[in-house]
């Protein structure tokens, strides 16, 4: 098991515009990248990836509340796993550095991350079709 350089992780800020899903990918192959197979170790590494707003919400969570590492992801895929991007779609503004080609391809990201949400929860509730 090797140490991992900080710049090597995923962060991930808590942000509605981050996709979960290539956070968690990203972490795996970090971890099996460099050995770190265990949950615990994992868990330690995760805890680094956690910033601003993510950081802060792990934080604020009572000390009896997490007692072991799937306590965690449970906690963490309820927080972050399900929320509806449709007012970030339509709340969107072109940042200061943003060109409108970017904008553009932001926007298109995150309605295809809403349709595969919609699909998603759509199979769960039938998974029949």
């Amino acid at each position: 098991m090797e140490n991992i350089p900080s710049y090597f992780l995923p962060k991930f800020h808590g942000l509605r515009s981050e996709d979960l899903e290539t956070f968690r990918f990203e972490f795996e192959i970090v971890c099996t990248s460099y050995g770190y197979l265990l949950k615990t170790q994992k868990l330690r590494l995760f805890l680094a990836t956690l910033k601003d707003r993510a950081l802060k919400w792990f934080m604020s969570l009572g000390t009896n509340s997490i007692r072991s590492c799937n306590d965690v992801q449970k906690v963490f895929l309820e927080k972050y796993k399900d929320h509806d991007l449709k007012e970030e779609i339509f709340s969107m503004n072109q940042r200061e550095d943003e060109s409108l080609e970017d904008l553009i391809k932001r926007f298109l990201y995150n309605v295809k991350r809403e349709k595969i949400h919609l699909l998603r929860i759509q199979h769960t509730k039938n998974p029949l079709t």
